[in-house]
């Protein structure tokens, strides 16, 4: 028979531990637990409505509805996005490493940077400097007045694409940069550029066009060259008809740069004005200029490359090269092949012409032809 401790034992109640396992080893209890498993995963996935209202209800629940993963960038993308940035960092390099000379140069000289540009903010703000930087500007350009002009031509606008447009548009601030920056500046006129264009639109982007330009020896119109600067010698009258003809021009003293032109441009004229025509892809629209100067009677010439250089690459200036070698001429004493090294890039593998060579080749060829003759 048990003894008293062995019946309170026995009749003692199981514990926590050994139920639990019970309970889970029971088929029953197995079925009840994957069901509430499976009730557990519903709920996690489907929210009660209550609670789906009051998280749609929260600004991050929204954003995370509304927002779409952007589109990867393609590998082009990339590329483009690197050379940007390649660039960029570049550029801020530059400009720092010109800053620090700035800055070196200061201190070498014993000057106050900081009261330098205090005194600079000062002169903006009262207007002072601006005023003595169009005093200064307008006696760089006194000179202008009397040397040639050089006028370019950008009539074509409507036959080139909107790539070229933009491209010369840029090739126009350039020139502009390079005859505020010369020596010897000269009065820069465009004519044919409507300021509907693209090409003006472009130019309306730079900071200072067109006021400022005007006051630093340029002018810009939608006339034509002829009228822009010919000089009118006849009023007109009446033709067979009674109609009124247009009046007569004289365009004298215009001569219009052109490679397909035969005329040589030994020298420059003070009295004359040049046309550079303002066309980017000369290749596409060839002759064009050489045409249009035709139609209107205007002496035609071209630049003296092959008498003094022989390109390999291609011999197509910009507007921009022809524009600074016509500056550069006066700067070098009137001297072509110094004018046009100075400024045509190194990838157009340049070389130079050997004078003496060309004449004694010319001198034997005379030669034998002269014995050919006797013979």
């Amino acid at each position: 028979m048990p003894g008293p401790e062995q019946l309170q034992s026995s009749s003692s109640p199981p514990n926590e531990k050994e139920v639990l396992e019970v309970t889970k080893n029971s088929p029953k209890a197995q079925i009840d637990t994957s069901s509430s498993k499976a009730v557990a995963a519903t709920t996690s996935c489907s929210p009660s409505t209550d609670a789906t209202s009051k998280a749609d209800d929260t600004p991050a629940a929204s954003a995370a509805v509304q927002f779409e993963a952007p589109n990867p960038m393609s590998k082009n993308q990339i590329r483009k996005r690197k050379r940007y940035e390649r660039a960029m960092e570049k550029k801020r390099l530059k400009k720092q490493q010109k800053k620090d000379v700035k800055n070196a140069k200061a201190k070498a000289e014993g000057r106050d940077i900081e009261a330098e540009r205090k005194f600079q903010a000062e002169r903006a703000a009262t207007g002072e400097g601006k005023k003595r930087r169009d005093e200064k500007w307008q006696k760089h350009m006194e000179s202008a007045k009397d040397t040639f002009q050089i006028c370019i031509d950008c009539g074509f606008e409507d036959q080139m694409n909107f790539k070229e447009q933009n491209s010369l548009a840029s090739q126009l601030r350039y020139c502009y940069a390079q005859n505020k920056r010369s020596e010897n500046p000269v009065f820069m006129s465009v004519s044919g550029m409507s300021e509907t264009g693209n090409t003006f639109s472009q130019l309306k982007k730079v900071n200072g066009f067109p006021e400022q330009w005007l006051s630093r020896a340029f002018s810009h119109s939608s006339e034509s060259l002829e009228k822009m600067h010919g000089v009118v010698v006849g009023s007109g009258g009446d033709d067979d008809d009674g109609e009124k003809s247009a009046p007569t021009i004289d365009t004298s003293k215009i001569v219009y740069l052109t490679s397909d032109s035969g005329n040589i441009l030994e020298h420059l004229d003070d009295s004359k004005v040049y046309v550079i025509g303002g066309i980017v892809d000369r290749n596409r629209l060839k002759g064009t200029t050489m045409k249009k100067a035709q139609e209107l009677g205007i002496t035609t010439a071209k630049l003296p490359i092959e008498q003094y250089l022989k390109l390999v690459a291609t011999k197509v200036l910009t507007v921009n090269h022809v524009f600074e070698i016509l500056l550069k001429y006066r700067t070098h004493g009137n001297d072509w092949k110094k004018a046009m090294l100075d400024v045509l890039p190194a990838r157009k593998d340049i070389t130079e012409v050997d004078a003496d060579a060309d004449a004694d080749a010319d001198a034997d060829a005379d030669a034998k032809g002269e014995k050919k003759k006797d013979e």
